[in-house]
């Protein structure tokens, strides 16, 4: 997807109006997240990976997706994301 190289981008993407909600969970729910990575400091849980499930939950946080939407997405692309 060489338009949205990030999950991240496809999020501005939907928030600037370039596609609907139907499009962005349709689209995410194929996505290939990289890993969210945690590590022991509390600050480093702050930095936020763009192509990982951290978008989805922006998108959520943001009200670009509805609780539906969220909770699809989240069983849609499992656990391990």
């Amino acid at each position: 997807m060489s338009e949205h190289p990030t999950a991240m981008d496809l999020v501005q993407s939907a928030r600037n109006g370039e596609m609907s909600q139907d499009e962005l969970v349709a689209t995410l729910s194929k996505w290939q997240f990289e890993p969210t990575y945690r590590t022991t400091g509390l600050a480093d849980d702050w930095e936020a990976r763009p192509n990982s499930f951290d978008a989805v939950e922006y998108a959520y946080l943001t009200g670009l997706l509805d609780e539906d939407a969220y909770r699809y997405l989240f069983e849609a692309v499992g656990r391990d994301r």
